[in-house]
């Protein structure tokens, strides 16, 4: 299961970090600011939305005709993490 930790930012508002620490972690996630930028540059969130849900759509069809897919369920929270990401997305669009 993947999920995102916000350990790194509660660490760097310590005294015990060095400010080199923090500014790598604030250049890391303007980095992945500017990936997802990127990303959501090419379409608003609720088309990433349909997307998503047509291409796992057709990888549960692919799986039923292959047959069991022992890290089908850890597929799926991985596919609902990215949905649950882009909604919220779409919610700071408006």
């Amino acid at each position: 299961m993947h999920t995102i930790q916000n350990d790194e930012s509660e660490d760097c508002a310590s005294a015990d970090y060095a400010s080199a620490d923090c500014a790598s972690a604030d250049s890391l996630r303007q980095a992945y600011g500017r990936k997802v930028q990127d990303l959501l540059s090419q379409c608003d969130a609720a088309t990433w939305i349909e997307d998503l849900w047509q291409m796992y759509t057709g990888y549960t069809v692919f799986v039923q005709e292959s047959g069991y897919d022992p890290r089908g369920s850890d597929r799926f929270v991985s596919f609902r993490e990215l949905v649950f990401f882009f909604q919220d997305v779409g919610k700071m669009e408006k």
